[in-house]
């Protein structure tokens, strides 16, 4: 017991959580990747969700938030590619955050920015926060959904050769990067346009 402390307790989380995701996430299995008993963390740590709020830091400090430029628009940009490979270096962690209801400083400073750069569009409070829920909401799905799209299978040919709008779907080369920045630039000039005309 001696030897746990909170950063290779976080260490060793972080790597079932990776592993594992949501289902294999437990006081049991960190432990018994330290080789320590599950009562032993319990030295260091309350309850698993005090555990999953030590890994949701843990994964955040790999990956500071990017410091801001003073273009809300880029910084939008930015904030959402961070996000985005978050979620991509840590694929179970949102799941593991939300059945576990952590809130830390560090997830609350994320959504704290998230809505204050809205508001640096001009757009009025109430406004501000509509684009900030909608666009968090569209990202963080999008997000998600490329990890589903990653592990499909294509279909049989067959399945497809009276599918030909299909086909060329499943043909045509891939750039998740172009396609995530297009998303997320159309995105925020789209909402930006409907909220600040209407």
């Amino acid at each position: 017991m001696a030897d746990l402390d909170p950063s290779r307790i976080a260490a060793a989380a972080l790597a079932v959580a990776d592993e594992q995701g949501e289902g294999g996430f437990s006081m049991r299995a960190v432990a018994r990747v330290l080789g320590v008993t599950p009562m032993a963390l319990y030295h260091h740590v309350k309850d698993k969700a005090a555990l999953a709020a030590l890994v949701v830091d843990a994964a955040i400090a790999e990956r500071p938030l990017p410091p801001p430029t003073g273009d809300w628009r880029e910084d939008l940009w930015i904030m959402a590619r961070w996000m985005r490979e978050s979620m991509r270096a840590h694929p179970g962690l949102a799941h593991i955050r939300r059945a576990n209801n952590v809130w830390t400083g560090a997830t609350l400073e994320m959504t704290e920015r998230w809505p204050g750069l809205w508001r640096q569009s001009g757009l009025s409070p109430d406004r501000a926060l509509v684009a900030a829920t909608a666009s968090s909401l569209a990202i963080v799905g999008m997000a998600q959904q490329e990890a589903i799209f990653r592990a499909i299978r294509r279909p049989e040919g067959a399945a497809l050769a009276e599918r030909p709008n299909a086909r060329m779907m499943f043909d045509a080369p891939h750039d998740a990067e172009a396609a995530f920045e297009l998303l997320v630039r159309a995105l925020i000039d789209g909402l930006y346009w409907r909220l600040a005309a209407d």
